[in-house]
C-alpha cells in the first residue's frame, strides 16, 4: 500500500473514530450536545496535527501556512459575504436575544472558533490534502465535501445539508487553489457565529 494511500485512509479514520466514541454517548445522554462537539472538534484538531507530524508532513502540507493567505482569506470571505446578502435579502434577519449577553456573546464566538477550527482541520486540511496527494484534486474535493456533508446530517434539513456541502465544497476549492486554510478557518467560525448564534429568522 503506497504511503499517500495509507494517509488518506487514516485522515477518514480520524473523522470516524471520535464520531463513534462521540455519538452513543450523545444518544444515550451521557453528554450534552456542546459537550459533545466541545470533545469532537478538540479531538479532531489533536488528532489532525498529531497525525500530520506522525507522517512526517509538515503544517504548510495541511494548509497551516502563512503562503497563500490573501488569497485564501479573500476568496473564503467573499464567498461569506456573498452568501450573508443573499441571507439578508431572502429572510427577515433580526439579531438573537441571546446576543444581548456579553457572556453568551463570548461564549458562543468562541465555541463556533473552535468548531470552525475542527471541522476545517479535518476536512479542508488533513482530509482534502490527503486525498491529493492520494488521488488529485477532484477526488479530494469530493471525499472532503462528502464527509463534511455527512458531519452536518443529524442538525440540518436535507436541504440544509446540501447548502452546507456546497459551501464545503468552495471553500475545499479555495484551499486546493492556495493551499491555504487559514482563510477557511476564519471565514467558516465567522459564518458560524452570524447564522449559528448572532442572527435569527
Amino acid at each position: 500500500m503506497s504511503k499517500e494511500k495509507m494517509e488518506s485512509l487514516e485522515a477518514v479514520c480520524v473523522f470516524i473514530v471520535p464520531l463513534l466514541l462521540a455519538f452513543p454517548s450523545y444518544m444515550l445522554g451521557y453528554l450534552t450536545e456542546v459537550v459533545g462537539n466541545y470533545i469532537l472538534y478538540t479531538l479532531y484538531i489533536a488528532c489532525s496535527i498529531l497525525l500530520t507530524k506522525y507522517n512526517g508532513r509538515s503544517w504548510a502540507e495541511i494548509g497551516l501556512t502563512r503562503h497563500g493567505l490573501p488569497s485564501s482569506l479573500g476568496n473564503s470571505l467573499a464567498l461569506v459575504a456573498a452568501f450573508s446578502a443573499t441571507r439578508f435579502l431572502g429572510a427577515d434577519l433580526k439579531l438573537s436575544t441571546a446576543a444581548q449577553s456579553i457572556e453568551a456573546v463570548a461564549y458562543y464566538l468562541f465555541y463556533w472558533s473552535l468548531s470552525g477550527l475542527g471541522q476545517e482541520i479535518l476536512f479542508r486540511g488533513l482530509i482534502l490534502f490527503s486525498f491529493n496527494r492520494w488521488k488529485g484534486g477532484n477526488v479530494a474535493l469530493l471525499v472532503s465535501t462528502v464527509l463534511f456533508g455527512l458531519i452536518h446530517f443529524t442538525r440540518y434539513s436535507a436541504f440544509g445539508v446540501v447548502l452546507v456541502s456546497a459551501l464545503g465544497a468552495f471553500w475545499g476549492w479555495i484551499a486546493l487553489k492556495s493551499k491555504n486554510i487559514l482563510g477557511p478557518i476564519i471565514a467558516h467560525s465567522l459564518f458560524n457565529f452570524l447564522f449559528a448564534f448572532l442572527l435569527v429568522s
